[in-house]
């Protein structure tokens, strides 16, 4: 299920990521991801969304090395078009993010407009203690967040 819903994802970011599909006809694959899920040892973790009793999205989490730390990344976050507008996204941010007491980590493509103005919507309505926008070199494609970080309480919104 989690890798068809990748399906629909990817299909919606090829507008922007330009990515082609394969001699299968299909976009790339969570087939490495999904055997790594229910490892003891696991960094990912992928989650169904769902909503009134039907799937609604997908939600994919990993951990990153970053700033000397190992963080939570809110890595990919996808609702079905029929899903979008109840609020369904932001309740799964409540439900992750904004529920634990640790930082996460939040990347958004640059060149992913919708995602971009979504996240920008999502720090001045959510009550994040802290937003923090990383200037990396490393990965130029990217808008880096750090939320919830309570080194950077004070931090200003992105």
């Amino acid at each position: 299920m989690l890798d068809n819903l990748w399906q629909f994802y990817e299909l919606e970011s090829s507008f922007w990521s330009r990515e082609d599909i394969d001699a299968t006809g299909r976009f790339n694959s969570l087939a490495g991801f999904l055997g790594r899920l229910g490892d003891p040892d696991a960094s990912q973790w992928g989650y169904l969304i769902h909503h009134d009793g039907h799937v609604a999205g997908l939600l994919l989490i990993g951990l990153q090395q970053l700033e000397e730390r190992t963080i939570k990344e809110f890595a990919d976050l996808y609702v079905l078009p029929k899903y979008r507008g109840l609020g369904i996204a932001s309740e799964v941010i409540r439900q992750t993010v904004m529920a634990s007491d640790h930082p996460w980590l939040i990347c958004v493509f640059r060149d992913d407009g919708k995602a971009l103005r979504f996240w920008e919507r999502a720090f001045e309505r959510l009550p994040f203690s802290s937003v923090r926008e990383l200037l990396s070199q490393e990965y130029p494609d990217l808008r880096e967040f750090i939320v919830n970080d309570p080194n950077h309480l004070h931090a200003a919104t992105a």
